[in-house]
């Protein structure tokens, strides 16, 4: 059994990281206007306060997981939907976050592609799929602590 002390040094540390990693993470997609396009790519703009308290509220469940070792028992089904809905909403970021950059115009300029853009994305998108099913499926880097 852990001193209380040390427990609650603890509870201190992961909920202050939570709020400020949140607290930032939420003012650099308010800033450059990820979540409201979001939003309204999905035609769901009225929940667009919603995205951001769920982007806050997983950075600080993120921060508590962390500062603690929590065993939750999840069967494989839901590891499954977790991950799917995990990959869901890192890949509509990126894509959100790309967007508001421009970075496919200037992509597309400087590279000076005319065909075959939306087969790039998709590369990206299985190239990004194989990497992660790798690293789930291949524990080896689990395994190197």
């Amino acid at each position: 059994m852990e001193a209380v002390p040390s427990v609650i040094l603890r509870a201190i540390w992961g909920l202050g990281t939570g709020i400020i990693t949140s607290g930032g993470l939420i003012a650099f997609i308010t800033i450059i206007g990820v979540i409201p396009l979001m939003a309204h790519r999905t035609q769901t703009s009225k929940y667009s306060i919603l995205y951001g308290s769920a982007v806050m509220l997983g950075i600080l469940f993120g921060s508590i997981l962390t500062v603690w070792d929590i065993y939750i028992p999840v069967s494989n089904m839901g590891i499954a939907v977790f991950s799917l809905s995990f990959g869901i909403f890192v890949g509509v970021l990126i894509i959100a976050l790309a967007e508001v950059l421009d970075v496919f115009p200037i992509t597309d300029r400087r590279v000076k592609i005319k065909k075959g853009v939306s087969l790039i994305v998709f590369a990206l998108a299985l190239g990004k799929l194989v990497g992660s099913l790798y690293y789930w499926l291949y524990p080896v880097f689990t395994e190197l602590k």
